[in-house]
């Protein structure tokens, strides 16, 4: 890797930590881009080399919460309901600490997206890819019948969970996407499971 380079992902990588250091006392929706680039020390105009706009960056924040979800879920000793029921129910908590502002933002992102923003099918993508990969793997193991179909009962749960957080999102925080997929995880993706254990 060249200078450049290095100095770009360095760059890059201020304006992350920014935004980290700035939500130890302001919450994502208030900060602005001035925070940011003067709490990283570039110019406003920098921001915008690396990220369309503020949400993008605090994906990137959350993407990296998402991955210790991701880890934390991926337990191959655990039960297949409970891995899954742990990364719903971590996400859900992520969500809520970048802010109801901001996961409305993200939705209207993802309905309207500007041209070439991927930002909501490479969520989808993530979230679904790894639920799959754990139906995939019960069913490989033999936890879950060998036909088990996995594809179709992965957008299922993928579906009750971004319905909660759509919810939460529309009602504007008076419905709560935690308890319901708290709900979801103890009652219906059971059921939903335990129909294809052998």
């Amino acid at each position: 890797m060249g200078k450049r380079q290095e100095a770009a992902l360095e760059t890059r990588q201020r304006l992350i930590d920014a935004v980290k250091k700035l939500s130890e006392t302001k919450p994502y929706n208030e900060m602005s881009i001035d925070d940011i680039t003067q709490t990283a020390g570039v110019a406003k105009g920098t921001f915008y080399t690396y990220f369309k706009r503020r949400e993008d960056i605090i994906s990137v924040i959350a993407y990296e919460d998402l991955d210790r979800a991701l880890k934390r879920a991926s337990d191959d000793n655990a039960d297949i309901v409970e891995r899954i029921a742990r990364f719903l129910n971590d996400s859900a908590l992520i969500i809520e600490d970048t802010t109801l502002q901001v996961a409305q933002q993200w939705y209207r992102s993802v309905t309207s997206p500007l041209d070439g923003d991927t930002l909501g099918m490479d969520k989808l993508s993530y979230d679904n890819g790894f639920i799959e990969r754990c139906l995939q793997s019960a069913a490989d193991n033999g936890t879950l019948q060998a036909d088990t179909p996995v594809s179709s009962i992965s957008l299922q749960i993928v579906s009750a969970y971004y319905g909660a957080v759509a919810l939460w999102c529309m009602s504007d925080g008076k419905i709560s996407h935690k308890e319901i997929i708290k709900d979801f995880c103890e009652d219906s993706l059971p059921k939903i499971i335990n129909a294809y254990r052998r």
